[in-house]
């Protein structure tokens, strides 16, 4: 069985790993959001969510740090049982601390993950169920922090029935709400792409689901590992703690980062509200330009216009020369017939005066024949 103290040390040192690219994906996702500040609108509650997350992450860091270096150097060697007994105390104050951080990380996430599947829905009623088990999170995450606080018997078993209904509770309640944001959101972006996708060759939202998906998956297999872990009660569960804090926050960065590259690619550096990196921005575009495409289906369709043929008036040559030379000099009237429609529907509605087609004077065309009855053809005119 994995001992505590070699599984502080490899979940110390993975965690600094994911909090290094988290940190890499912070500033990211930071320069996406607030470049060209001027030009666009900046989402401040995403800027706000991004720097508390790294803040939380970057404290529970240092917790671990701390715990490493008190369990193996300062505190640890000097109690009954050595280092093992210091990392298996759960209620020393570090381990309380960084079970506090770990629950205020998971509120602000669960919290984001509602607030935009709000913003892409536009309705209250869909988030309710979230909002429900968000609040049940927040009840849980206080009593665990409690139940840990006040331990004493049971102090150095993490597993114990007063602390584990608790642990086992904030995980499932966690788990549920997010999963259950996320699969809103995602269904929600996915009739939108499905929608549009009849009217455009690409769309923007495709990334962004897969993405949504993707970082969905990543939290909630991980969520999962650690209440299995939990439950069958091996000590896995104190490295998966620790893996849980940077990914949340490279969780929340990867979405923002995305929609960037997206729009970037999409809009050429232009001045478009989703270069910021708020996808939902890109969302609600997408639906606006939807709604106007289905508004106006007639205006993407082309008029194709075929001139079937130009008949040239050569009556100079019934005339005397004299008038002959002056109407070569001045040109002579030309008249066009035949002219056609690609679609029946078309026809009906423009013919004639609209198009401004009902008579049209053409200058005199160069013969080089001679003939009194020339024919041509012109075809492949869209005027769109």
């Amino acid at each position: 069985m994995l001992s505590l103290q070699a599984a502080s040390i490899f979940s110390t040192t993975i965690e600094a790993i994911l909090y290094g690219y988290s940190v890499f994906m912070f500033t990211l996702a930071m320069y996406i959001m607030l470049r060209d500040k001027s030009r666009r609108k900046v989402n401040y509650a995403m800027v706000a969510a991004g720097c508390s997350l790294l803040a939380l992450a970057t404290a529970e860091m240092a917790v671990n740090i701390a715990r490493v270096y008190q369990g193996f150097v300062s505190k640890g060697p000097t109690m009954q049982g050595g280092p093992e007994a210091y990392f298996a105390s759960v209620s020393e104050a570090t381990f309380v601390l960084k079970s506090c951080l770990y629950n205020v990380q998971t509120l602000v996430l669960d919290a984001v993950v509602i607030y935009r599947t709000y913003v892409v829905w536009q309705t209250v009623l869909i988030v309710i169920v979230p909002i429900i088990g968000w609040c049940g999170l927040l009840a849980g995450s206080i009593g665990l922090n409690i139940a840990l606080a006040t331990a004493s018997s049971h102090e150095s078993d993490v597993f114990a029935v007063q602390t584990g209904q608790w642990i086992t509770s904030v995980y499932s309640l966690t788990l549920a709400t997010n999963l259950s944001s996320t699969m809103l959101l995602a269904f929600k972006i996915w009739t939108v792409t499905r929608r549009s996708a009849q009217y455009r060759s690409s769309n923007i939202l495709t990334p962004v689901l897969r993405v949504i998906i993707e970082s969905g998956a990543i939290y909630s297999m991980t969520i999962t590992a650690a209440l299995i872990s939990f439950v069958v009660k091996s000590n896995g569960v104190y490295i998966l703690l620790d893996l849980i804090s940077p990914i949340i926050s490279i969780v929340f960065n990867m979405l923002i980062i995305r929609i960037g590259i997206a729009s970037e690619r999409s809009f050429g550096g232009g001045a478009s509200d989703t270069n910021q990196g708020t996808w939902a921005a890109a969302v609600a575009s997408e639906r606006v330009g939807l709604r106007r495409r289905q508004d106006s289906s007639y205006a993407l369709k082309d008029l194709k216009v075929e001139i079937t043929q130009v008949v040239e008036d050569d009556s100079e040559y019934m005339r005397s020369p004299q008038d002959a030379d002056t109407d070569a000099d001045a040109g002579s009237p030309v008249s066009l017939s035949g002219i056609s429609f690609a679609r029946p529907e078309a026809h009906a509605g423009y013919k004639g005066a609209p198009l401004g087609m009902s008579s049209v004077d053409l200058e005199k065309l160069p013969s080089e024949t001679g003939s009194t009855n020339r024919s041509a053809r012109a075809s492949d005119h869209e005027i769109v």
